[in-house]
């Protein structure tokens, strides 16, 4: 009996043996199973992707996650497709649920990162770009592209320290030097700017861009002679490049050598450079000479292209005046002071908030011959004269001297009569003026 029984467990141990072994060979098969269905749905997504395909590819993204969550490839493209429809939150909730999975996966951070740049979030991709930075500190793409988003948000000294820090390990790369001058050009301090820009130029002498900037930041510091002569070793190379030709013209130009800037703007223009920096300055090239039958229809055609720009409207007028194009002349002129001088309402406005700041500097006295000089500009505004009385009377204490101006404001003010702001008393100007000029003269 006991025999039978040790006969019957060793039975069932064998039974569990063989079916383990069972489980055990079926996953064996079966996981390469699910492994190979796996990459062929990832396949299957990239691509739909890869074909502007994007709702099937979500769609097609579901359904396999619906089944296997942990996916995190599946999820990364999940959040392409979605980006790709412009549904950045979306992509960036997926993208979390991936991290969730992975933290250390550096294409997904990556993706967080211009999903979050184009939500404006600056912070968040600074933030993101920094862990992808640890997680990877010897890649220096993500360093530049970190100092590409401090760029692009205008904090110029950040991605400076960026860069500097890169330029020191590759002296060479063109990006680094470049967008280090970029930077410097920002900061307002050319002579470095010039440095880098000059290092990307001896490695490569045929870059218009970097030869652009160069000439520019020449201008600036007032080395026009520089800034020409790297403009004509540019054009032995490139004779029809016109950004550096209209430079080229716009340094004879700066000279003074007026013949030869006429020579490029007119070589422009016969490119098909229609631009109003052309043709206001071939203008100025005959104005200088005095062909100002030949600027003035330059001049207006560059007015026309911006009607705000007093300096062409000026020479526009003057060069229509000398060539015996009265009426064209006087009309320009007299637009010129109109661009240049603002209505006499908007002046006196100005003037009247200009005192207001200097009564709150507590500077009265300034603030009183403000409001007097906005009086003159506009003496339609009638209520000036009691601002100007009651500047003198309340703040500067002297009110001998505010009485004309209240006498003034009673005889001239012709509005309806208003509740008087900003005083002790609510009461309307009229009466408070008819008050004050009454205490006024029987103070002993």
């Amino acid at each position: 009996m006991h025999d039978q029984k040790q006969i019957s467990n060793l039975i069932m141990k064998n039974r569990k043996f063989h079916f383990a072994l069972f489980l055990l060979c079926t996953s064996l098969l079966y996981f390469p199973l699910l492994k190979g269905q796996s990459q062929d749905a990832l396949n299957e997504v990239k691509e739909l992707i890869e074909n502007f395909q994007f709702n099937d590819a979500i769609k097609a993204a579901d359904r396999f996650l619906y089944n296997d969550s942990s996916n995190v490839q599946m999820h990364l493209y999940k959040s392409r497709a979605l980006s790709a429809c412009f549904k950045f939150r979306e992509a960036n909730t997926i993208l979390i649920k991936a991290l969730l999975l992975d933290s250390t996966s550096i294409p997904v951070l990556f993706d967080l990162v211009n999903n979050y740049r184009q939500l404006g979030n600056t912070c968040e991709a600074v933030d993101v770009c920094k862990k992808i930075i640890q997680l990877d500190p010897g890649n220096q793409f993500f360093i530049i592209h970190l100092s590409n988003i401090y760029y692009n948000t205008d904090e110029f000294d950040k991605a400076k320290e960026l860069l500097v820090s890169l330029v020191r390990l590759d002296s060479l790369n063109p990006f680094i030097l470049k967008q280090l001058g970029n930077c410097y050009t920002e900061l307002n301090q050319p002579d470095s700017a010039i440095s880098f820009f000059r290092k990307v130029l001896e490695r490569n002498p045929s870059d218009p861009g970097t030869t652009g900037k160069l000439i520019n930041l020449y201008i600036i510091t007032r080395e026009v002679q520089k800034g020409l002569e790297l403009s004509e070793n540019y054009l032995i190379r490139d004779s029809v490049n016109d950004g550096i030709l209209r430079l080229n013209g716009y340094c004879h130009y700066l000279l003074k050598n007026y013949p030869e800037a006429e020579r490029k703007f007119m070589k422009c223009s016969d490119l098909g450079d229609g631009s109003k920096f052309v043709k206001k300055y071939l203008g100025l090239c005959y104005y200088k000479q005095d062909s100002f039958y030949k600027a003035e229809p330059l001049f207006g055609q560059a007015f026309r292209m911006d009607t705000t720009d007093a300096e062409v409207c000026f020479y526009y007028g003057v060069s229509a005046h000398r060539s015996m194009l009265l009426d064209t002349g006087l009309i320009y002129l007299n637009k010129t002071l109109t661009l240049l001088m603002p209505s006499d309402q908007f002046l006196s406005t100005l003037y009247i908030e200009l005192s207001a700041a200097y009564t709150m500097a507590n500077q009265p006295d300034t603030a009183v011959g403000i409001l007097k000089k906005a009086y003159e500009t506009f003496p339609d505004n009638k209520k000036l004269l009691f601002k100007i009385a009651y500047q003198y009377d309340y703040y500067l204490q002297q009110p001998e001297k505010a009485l004309p101006y209240y006498k003034d404001f009673l005889r001239n003010s012709s509005e309806p009569d208003q509740e008087v702001t900003n005083l002790p008393m609510h009461v309307s100007y009229h009466d408070y003026t008819k008050k004050r000029i009454n205490q006024i003269i029987s103070k002993p």
